[in-house]
């Protein structure tokens, strides 16, 4: 098997080569089918398949079968070369130049051919893009999680650390300790009637003293 590539000068690429169903495929591929068939006749050729077509104006790459052993890959390159001449019966205009035949190696075409350099710069530099947006949004879920939960000051903790006032007893400014068993009032606490049989007045020893 050969790997063979050329250049059709009056054909123009369009998205219609990319589809292998399209009626511009088809044409494309019956007309390179009979100029194949007519240059390798008589060199046990068996068959071709299409790789793609490219833009430029469009560029055919296609596998060739052979017996093995039957032909080699100077002599495929010759008798293409020497037939395109004759491609214009097959509405075909094919540039001497630009043909390319090496035995087929599936690997090393297939990255050539169908994935060219530019895409996989391309496709390198999207995924470190991406690589470093998912970075980039990690770092700031974790910040946001930091800020929210070890950045919060407990000015007022919810337990045992605040008590209103009016839970305590009120203070009393002028209240007297009394022991235990001591059935004596202070003299603080005595009444004496007053003017009114039933008023009750309080006597203040301290205020009513000589000494004042």
């Amino acid at each position: 098997m050969f790997f063979l590539s050329f250049h059709i000068l009056n054909k123009n690429f369009n998205s219609s080569l990319d589809n292998p169903s399209s009626s511009y495929y088809q044409d494309l591929k019956n007309s390179i089918n009979d100029l194949l068939q007519q240059t390798y006749k008589n060199n046990a050729f068996v068959t071709f398949y299409i790789l793609q077509f490219r833009k430029g104006s469009v560029i055919a790459d296609c596998i060739l079968v052979f017996q093995e052993g039957s032909i080699t890959t100077n002599e495929v390159q010759n008798l293409f070369a020497e037939n395109v001449k004759e491609s214009y019966i097959y509405n075909l205009t094919i540039s001497p130049s630009d043909i390319i035949v090496r035995e087929w190696n599936s690997e090393a075409t297939s990255t050539d051919a169908a994935v060219p350099g530019y895409a996989i710069a391309l496709l390198v530099i999207v995924c470190i893009l991406l690589a470093l947006a998912i970075f980039h949004l990690a770092a700031l879920g974790l910040s946001q999680f930091r800020r929210k939960h070890c950045g919060q000051l407990d000015i007022f903790p919810s337990q045992d650390s605040y008590h209103p006032m009016n839970e305590y007893p009120p203070y009393h400014t002028h209240g007297r300790y009394v022991p235990p068993g001591n059935m004596k009032r202070s003299p603080y606490e005595e009444i004496s009637p007053g003017n009114g049989g039933n008023s009750l007045s309080y006597v203040n020893p301290v205020a009513t003293s000589a000494n004042l």
